[in-house]
């Protein structure tokens, strides 16, 4: 809790430039990983009109002007649940999309679990089934984990030495045995 008085210092902890160097390499490797499958990276709105099919509360936000308070975007306004909706609008057009980029959960629930904010990867991608999004979601979670262990391995070495002594044969696991369907 100290340290995060000094955000200037933060950054220097070794547990913080790790976390930072990691977060680098897996947005390096979300990038190479569907530009190699051929998908087309979008930009999808953070400011929204909608809520995503109910995904999570959302965050309104202030969009007045002037005296009269008229509604900038004409209606209320929101930070971001979720780009899908515009996402699965660009594959119609552009086949296979992704986007990666921050999203905002108004939730109420203040444990390791939940985020107030945080980047997420929405592939959108038309006329597959059940086992090609299974198989794709498979390929990419070994991609970014053996990306992180050939790129950090420093990293995920002090992690294993001290947070977690499983974590570096836990990331071995995922590369190494098939999931369970």
């Amino acid at each position: 809790e100290h340290i995060r008085q000094f955000p200037h210092l933060r950054i220097r902890t070794k547990t913080i430039a790790c976390i930072s160097r990691i977060r680098n390499a897996c947005s390096n490797a979300t990038h190479d990983f569907f530009q190699n499958h051929g998908f087309k990276y979008v930009h999808t709105p953070i400011l929204t009109g909608n809520d995503c099919e109910g995904a999570g509360e959302t965050f309104s936000i202030s969009n007045t002007l002037g005296k009269e308070n008229e509604l900038f975007f004409g209606q209320d306004t929101s930070l971001t649940v979720s780009g899908q909706l515009h996402g699965e609008t660009y594959a119609c057009g552009l086949s296979d999309i992704y986007t990666f980029g921050p999203t905002f959960r108004a939730e109420d629930s203040h444990t390791t679990r939940h985020l107030a904010e945080f980047w997420m990867i929405e592939p959108e991608m038309c006329f597959i089934n059940f086992k090609d999004l299974i198989d794709i979601s498979e390929d990419y979670l070994r991609y970014v984990v053996t990306y992180i262990l050939e790129k950090c391995s420093d990293e995920v070495d002090f992690f294993t030495k001290h947070y977690d002594e499983k974590l570096k044969q836990s990331l071995l696991n995922i590369i190494e045995n098939n999931f369970i369907r």
